[in-house]
């Protein structure tokens, strides 16, 4: 069970596949990278798949500081960095969803 340490937050990930492009998937609130279990098992046949469950989600540690918007936005920066992802596509849900605004607002990966 693949883990990485982020702002402090220890967060799981899984990454499948290993194409020249990824794709990231960021789930809905109270969920967990699992949502994506079968986009991400056709997509991998082409793209590398990465799915993580956000701090205080799924298989991620709960931190004593609790979470929010900013704090999950930057946790998901960190982890395209600690992955050494340099460009991607980005799919999100819900809450997901709400940290590709973030991105169209001047943050390019």
């Amino acid at each position: 069970m693949p883990h990485l340490t982020v702002n402090g937050a220890r967060l799981y990930y899984e990454a499948r596949g290993s194409g020249a492009q990824t794709v990231i998937f960021a789930h809905g609130l109270l969920w967990s990278g699992q949502m994506f279990a079968q986009q991400a098992g056709v997509l991998q046949h082409h793209y590398r798949c990465i799915t993580f469950d956000w701090r205080g989600q799924g298989q991620s540690e709960v931190t004593r500081t609790g979470y929010d918007m900013e704090s999950l936005y930057t946790d998901t920066l960190a982890l395209i960095d600690a992955l050494g992802i340099t460009a991607c596509h980005f799919i999100g849900l819900s809450m997901g969803g709400l940290m590709v605004c973030g991105w169209q607002r001047g943050v390019q990966i």
